[in-house]
């Protein structure tokens, strides 16, 4: 009895909690809306219209997670008559999967995150991907990117410096530019045309980081190839000793047999030396092809920062040092203890700190609502107003007050009335207010438009892809498995000897190659002069020597990829079974892991979405959880897909004698059709994402939503229609549990738009169909190339 008791009083508490957690978000969004009306009435403006529940949910989900939501998750919410059941939704997406790949690629467009920078990258990914994932608070996050030290794989947030490696002075500029919201990057050179600040304070800010230093190869394999080296030197000076000067000064022969023998012993330690250094680059040659570069930063607080030498200011002389000094907001000074760099990392993510807090309030406000309370958002000055002065006060209280906790904040925002209002459709122009009488009318970002089409293709887009997320951690720990010199020194060794082998072989072949190509030249040429039976045999043999070109070319390239092949599995695959072997303490088992393999990257119209990426290598399968340690086996990821697959075929009731082949498909479908964050960062160039504005992740925000031609052609004649309308898509798993042309109708509209359509579209898609455009394809094609879909309402 007393365990019941005991029991109802925590639930009669975890449920009290809850209230109180709605009750507070609903309070703050109300103090928002209130402020928002005030400025509406002071301007005479009129709200929009609540948005309906179709709107909302598909809204909400692109928003959130970044994809319009499944045909089963828009009924399950529209046919809902809980009063809450927007809330209710809000929290379920902000708690999912989805919204960190959503995110995701806000921050990596910010932060210039690129996986494939080796290998940095994929740290650099799993970093921002876990700190959204744990709801790390936003101050921290910047801290630990500002103040990371370590290596790769202890801590990916060394990212952000390697990033902007050997430019210390531009990674100042973008701190600024990215947490500061001021451009300051003109007193770099001269003091600010449009600003306040000066050159010399360009610098001082600068010397907070100036002593940030990248240094590759530091410790691991490479240092035990520096030790290896520095002890065959030593051993090659003990071997080769100096003669001893003769004792008899005055015999011209001892004086000359002592000269003979110091040169033949130079000359022997001289080839013994250049032995030595060949042995090294091979080593190198080795570890560096076959593995990246193993970089931790680490800041040297002796590295001072000094004026240029052409500076002409008379409030310092030229290429004097500078001290670290803060040019905005209140000084920033040392604790005891504490070294430059992480007392910059206190000052700037600080919530004394004006501008830190209006940069985070603003682009989270504009990631809602579309734009932000100031525009543009990183070109802060002291003259800088804000639309709504007041709002952006309560709100920059409001991020403080939650310890900038970004998920409690978006939650606000979201159950705001005004985020839930119709979209304002009104193009605004440059420099005109924006009061947000309800969010604005946006286009799909590249992110959002290719999950969309994944939804409609995948009947659970969101569903672990592991063999995309396995590829991503591998490459993170395929720095660190290959770090114990002591294990794969001989290994490096072993795969060096394939690249000695290299040089004679390949300048044999350039040789022969050069020849043939100056055979194909000259025949060419005698080609050119004659006609008849000699032009055909001229033009033949300039054939063959082009062939034998090509065939030489082959023959090099894989003299390489042997010497690659080696360094794998004599280095690479014995490293990583260890290694998963000793975390996991279990066998190690392989599969083929190529995620990118499969995954189409051509958007051009008449080409075929093909393959792009990493040649294929067995690796192990073993996905790694929050806490870095290896938890899901391949089989029990095996499991889990079977378990949803067989869900998903009762569901769309398909026959039992059919699974296997839909089991198979699906399969094959999730590798093929990842979610954009699933996909190398940026996509590769042709990819659709790059086509429809993908940010390249070189400069800050550099991705875009303009529309274009070959945009317009990839959706009507790309190959995206025949992977939707496949018979086991997403979309037509829904189709084909209607019973009429009307239901099918409806279950296109449901899947493509979320809502159903209305009498006129109804009776329009009749017309249409009288005119020849009789199949559910014709319409299935028509609304996703309609504004409504590309459209974020």
């Amino acid at each position: 009895m007393k365990s019941l008791l005991a029991c109802s009083m925590i639930v009669t508490f975890w449920l009290g909690s809850l209230a109180r957690a709605d009750t507070e978000v609903s309070a703050a969004a109300a103090e928002i809306d209130a402020l928002l009306a005030k400025d509406w009435a002071a301007n005479n403006l009129t709200p929009n219209t609540p948005a309906e529940d179709s709107v909302f949910v598909r809204r909400i989900y692109l928003d959130v997670v970044g994809r319009i939501p499944t045909t089963r998750e828009a009924e399950e919410f529209l046919s809902s008559r809980e009063e809450g059941r927007r809330a209710a939704l809000i929290d379920k997406l902000l708690d999912s999967e989805g919204y960190v790949q959503n995110y995701f690629h806000y921050w990596a467009d910010v932060l210039r995150v690129q996986s494939k920078t080796q290998p940095t990258g994929p740290a650099y990914v799993h970093f921002v991907k876990d700190a959204l994932r744990s709801n790390k608070p936003y101050d921290m996050f910047v801290r630990e990117m500002i103040a990371g030290e370590g290596k790769t794989w202890s801590d990916g947030a060394i990212g952000y410096y390697k990033r902007d490696r050997g430019m210390p002075l531009d990674n100042t500029a973008n701190t600024v530019r990215v947490f500061l919201g001021t451009r300051i990057e003109c007193a770099q050179c001269h003091n600010h045309p449009f600003d306040k600040w000066t050159q010399k304070q360009f610098y001082e800010m600068a010397a907070f980081t100036y002593g940030a230093e990248i240094r590759d190869n530091g410790g691991g394999v490479a240092g035990g190839i520096s030790d290896l080296v520095r002890e065959q030197g030593m051993a090659i000076h003990t071997m080769f000793k100096q003669p001893e000067w003769p004792k008899n000064t005055a015999a011209e022969a001892e004086r000359l047999a002592y000269w003979a023998e110091l040169e033949k012993v130079r000359r022997a330690r001289q080839e013994a030396e250049e032995a030595l250094h060949q042995a090294e680059r091979l080593y190198n040659q080795a570890l560096y092809r076959g593995n990246p570069h193993y970089p931790k930063v680490a800041f040297d607080e002796r590295r001072k920062v000094t004026l240029p030498k052409d500076y002409r200011y008379d409030d310092a002389k030229p290429k004097s040092v500078v001290e670290a000094a803060a040019m905005m907001g209140h000084a920033c000074t040392p604790l005891p203890g504490e070294t430059r760099v992480q007392a910059y990392a206190r000052w700037l993510a600080n919530p004394d700190n004006d501008r830190f807090n209006k940069v985070v309030v603003n682009r989270l406000w504009k990631k809602a609502f579309g734009l932000a309370l100031i525009e543009p958002l990183d070109d802060l000055t002291d003259n800088t107003v804000a639309v709504n002065p007041e709002l952006l006060s309560h709100l920059e209280k409001l991020m403080v007050s939650l310890n900038y906790d970004m998920k409690a904040y978006l939650r606000i925002l979201f159950n705001t009335s005004t985020y839930q209002r119709q979209a304002s459709h009104e193009e605004l122009a440059p420099g005109t207010a924006c009061h947000f009488t309800g969010p604005l009318l946006r286009r799909m970002t590249a992110e959002q438009l290719w999950d969309s089409f994944v939804t409609l293709i995948n009947p659970n887009p969101d569903m672990l892809n592991m063999t995309a997320r396995e590829y991503l951690k591998q490459r993170s720990l395929a720095v660190e498995k290959v770090a114990d010199p002591a294990e794969t020194l001989k290994s490096i060794q072993a795969a060096a000897k394939k690249y000695q082998e290299q040089p004679e072989g390949v300048e044999t072949m350039k040789k022969l190659m050069a020849e043939a190509r100056d055979e194909a030249k000259k025949y060419q040429s005698i080609a050119a002069q004659v006609t008849g039976p000699e032009k055909t045999a001229a033009l033949t043999r300039a054939a063959e020597c082009n062939a034998k070109v090509k065939f030489i070319s082959r023959e090099i390239t894989a003299l390489y990829d042997n010497a690659r092949r080696t360094v794998m599995t004599e280095v690479i695959i014995p490293g990583q079974k260890k290694l998963f072997e000793k975390v996991t303490g279990k066998p190690f088992e392989t599969i083929a892991c190529e995620p990118n393999q499969k995954v189409p990257v051509q958007a051009a119209p008449t080409a075929s979405m093909q393959a792009a990426g990493a040649a294929s290598d067995e690796r192990a399968m073993a996905a790694a959880g929050d806490d870095g340690k290896i938890k899901t086996t391949k089989a029990e990821v095996a499991e889990a897909e079977i378990k949803a697959w067989s869900e998903e075929a009762m569901y769309y009731d398909i026959p039992r004698k059919q699974w296997r082949d839909y089991f198979r498909l699906r399969a094959r479908k999730s590798q093929q059709w990842p979610r954009a964050a699933e996909i190398e960062s940026p996509a590769p160039r042709g990819h659709f994402l790059r086509e429809f504005g993908q940010s390249d992740r070189e400069f800050i925000e550099n991705s875009n939503s303009e529309a274009s031609v070959p945009q317009a052609l990839a959706l009507m004649n790309g190959e995206l229609l025949p992977q939707i309308v496949d018979r086991y898509s997403q979309l037509m798993l829904t189709v084909g549990r209607a019973r009429s042309a009307d239901e099918r109708i409806d279950a296109v509209y449901m899947a493509v738009l979320s809502r159903m359509p209305t009498a006129r579209e109804k009776d329009l898609c009749l017309q249409a169909q009288e005119k020849g455009l009789s199949t559910v394809e014709d319409l299935i094609y028509a609304l996703i190339n309609t504004r409504q879909f590309i459209f974020n309402q």
